[in-house]
């Protein structure tokens, strides 16, 4: 009997492959067991269960173009939140759903954030984009001594490393058996469930902002071993690349080419940014989000340590998840919210690193220091994923027959750590940001106007449009 052992995953994924070769007369009927029929459904919720899925928005998609005031905003705040309750246009940024840039309002010194309205997409929240400005001005940053120290906003779904070690003991227990697995996979079910602790970075813990990082992260683990799908034809699992890879050496009677012992983590981080400027605006031309992996191990001391490489396969799924994002985002909105932060954070450190309040003479001190945050409760534990696939292939041979029984069960970061640079600006020689300042300008209503729209002003679009047609997208 020959049995192989795999582990591959997103902090965890574990694969077991049972070659089994018996030998017996050609008239005996094999007994095959089907332990995933009934193993496939854990204890655990899913994390659609997990986390309640948004009601879908049926009307038709309406866009609108909207500048913001962040003056104006800045004072309503204050004075509502003084009074203990604030209208919804102050709380969801006006509308908005996705912000572009800014441009610099000289003659009343102030900062109009500008973008898109869309019906369909999810709410921009003040609290997010207050968060992501204390982060860039270092609000949260900790002083031990004379030193602060400085978090990208960021967090991370953490296995205990026990919990690792607990499962190899489960792996080396079905190698060392040639009986039934079923006890033993229901057993990996059972270690798998047991919380992974939760952690918040750079950000206050119990905030809208780092439950948006915490679902889509965990939500993201769903996808790496197929407890979910993304709905999204050809986007496949890692487990069931494992699975599709194991099954074809399998059959073609190939050594097992997956490797035996892997362990890969996965997190979200920024990809490629580009910010278009001109004389006091800048436009948001690239805000990409990538998933990353890199493959792990379990130290003699029992710590979870990079290899500083990734395995292929979880190399092949993160870019499939990176070119597939705006797709699994319009079918899961968690995403587009996440996409968001990483646009309020790239704007926070823009305005930081150019220090545009002091360029607009607008104080920032209220957003910075005062405006109280809601709390949004944010798990600090969530239950480990545990997902089971398989397959059974039997080769005859003279004298016998050989089955390849195939388990595989699964057990389940974000870091927005964008850096600026004057490399990732690019000047605008079109003019067409000029006209949209102007445009935004001219059809502001009054000094004290909170925002309006300003769809009769397109003509820029269309330059931005024949620029790069991501610009607007």
């Amino acid at each position: 009997m020959k049995k192989l052992f795999v582990i591959s995953g997103i902090v965890l994924v574990v694969a077991f492959v049972v070659l089994t070769i018996l030998p017996v007369k050609k008239t005996e009927s094999p007994k095959i067991s089907e332990p995933q029929q009934a193993l496939e459904k854990g204890p655990q919720k899913t994390p659609e269960e997990i986390i309640k899925k948004k009601k879908k928005k049926t009307p038709a998609p309406v866009f609108e173009h909207r500048a913001v005031s962040l003056k104006i905003l800045q004072q309503k705040a204050r004075e509502c939140m003084a009074k203990g309750k604030c209208p919804e246009n102050i709380l969801k940024l006006c509308g908005l759903t996705k912000v572009n840039g800014f441009v610099i309002d000289e003659k009343n010194k102030d900062i109009i954030l500008f973008g898109k309205v869309d019906t369909t997409s999810p709410d921009l929240y003040l609290e997010d984009f207050v968060i992501a400005l204390r982060n860039a001005w270092w609000k949260y940053a900790s002083l031990k001594g004379y030193t602060y120290y400085y978090s990208a906003p960021g967090c991370s779904i953490d296995p205990n490393p026990k919990t690792i070690q607990k499962l190899q003991q489960v792996g080396r227990k079905i190698l060392s058996t040639s009986g039934e697995v079923e006890s033993s996979l229901k057993q990996w079910h059972a270690i798998c469930s047991q919380p992974q602790k939760v952690r918040v970075l750079g950000i206050p813990f119990d905030s809208r902002f780092a439950k948006v990082m915490v679902d889509a992260d965990y939500y993201m683990k769903g996808l790496v071993d197929g407890s979910v799908s993304s709905e999204i034809p050809g986007f496949i699992s890692l487990t069931d690349m494992t699975l599709a890879k194991v099954k074809k050496d399998v059959v073609q009677r190939r050594p097992i080419s997956v490797p035996f012992l892997c362990m890969n983590r996965f997190w979200f981080f920024p990809g490629k940014n580009q910010y278009l400027e001109d004389k006091g605006v800048v436009f948001i031309k690239q805000c990409q989000v990538k998933l990353l992996t890199e493959e792990e191990f379990l130290t003699k001391r029992g710590e979870i340590a990079g290899k500083g490489r990734p395995n292929p396969l979880a190399q092949k799924f993160a870019e499939d998840f990176t070119a597939q994002y705006e797709e699994i985002a319009k079918r899961k909105p968690i995403y587009t919210e996440l996409k968001n932060l990483f646009r309020f954070v790239a704007l926070a450190k823009i305005m930081k690193y150019k220090d545009i309040p002091a360029e607009a003479q607008l104080d920032f001190n209220y957003f910075l220091s005062h405006c109280p945050l809601s709390r949004t409760p944010v798990s600090r534990t969530l239950p480990g994923l545990s997902h089971v696939k398989g397959f059974q292939h039997r080769q005859d041979f003279p004298g016998g027959y050989q089955i390849a029984q195939l388990w595989l069960p699964s057990c389940g970061g974000v870091a927005i750590d964008i850096r600026i640079s004057k490399e990732n600006f690019v000047k605008d020689e079109t003019k067409a940001l000029l006209e949209l300042k102007k445009a935004i300008l001219k059809t502001r209503p009054s000094p004290d106007a909170l925002y309006w729209d300003f769809q009769a002003a397109t003509k820029w679009i269309v330059k931005l449009k024949n620029m790069d047609k991501h610009l607007v997208s």
